[in-house]
């Protein structure tokens, strides 16, 4: 049970992925119904990394907060602060990329990583119970994670995935796996 709230929360997190600005779009192939083709820089990686760093500190800062916390109102704001809205907005200044700009790209990345750690491609916290899950979800996983992406930038994210999957997972631990 433990597992399917985790992987109702994810589903439920990463349902905004592209409701973000489209800097950076493209039609250039055929993603998903309702999803536009993204592309991606070496510079949208940096940022996503620099970004996602600092986010990692932010939660770990905020959850020790928490533990040192005398009062109610210390506490709830030491557990708000780790909230994603929150890490994300602060973590823009490190990314070095616009507020919308990372958004997009953290969104999109967070939705790749999330369904190549539930179709097992990568060594993530994450799993997904096939008998439990919905059309949309079976789909989701027997698609191909990249699509959403133009070539290059797939190529250009494949290239990264040894750097960018560490900082991920240890994301994902700290918030959906509850670290």
């Amino acid at each position: 049970m433990k597992r399917l709230l985790i992987v109702l929360a994810v589903v439920g997190c990463s349902a905004d992925t592209n409701k973000a600005a489209d800097t950076g779009t493209t039609a250039e192939s055929a993603p998903p119904a309702g999803q536009q083709v993204v592309t991606l820089t070496s510079a949208d990686l940096d940022g996503f990394e620099k970004g996602i760093a600092k986010e990692i500190q932010l939660v770990k800062e905020g959850q020790e907060r928490t533990r040192r916390a005398v009062t109610p109102v210390e506490r709830g704001n030491a557990i708000q602060s780790t909230f994603e809205e929150n890490t994300i907005t602060n973590a823009v200044p490190a990314s070095g990329l616009t507020l919308e700009r990372y958004r997009l790209v953290r969104q999109t990345l967070s939705r790749l990583l999330t369904t190549l750690d539930f179709q097992g491609r990568i060594d993530g916290p994450q799993s997904v119970d096939t008998t439990l899950a919905d059309a949309e979800m079976r789909a989701r996983l027997a698609s191909d994670p990249y699509e959403v992406l133009d070539s290059s930038s797939g190529q250009l994210v494949r290239d990264r995935l040894n750097r960018i999957v560490p900082l991920w997972v240890e994301y994902v631990n700290l918030t959906v796996v509850g670290g």
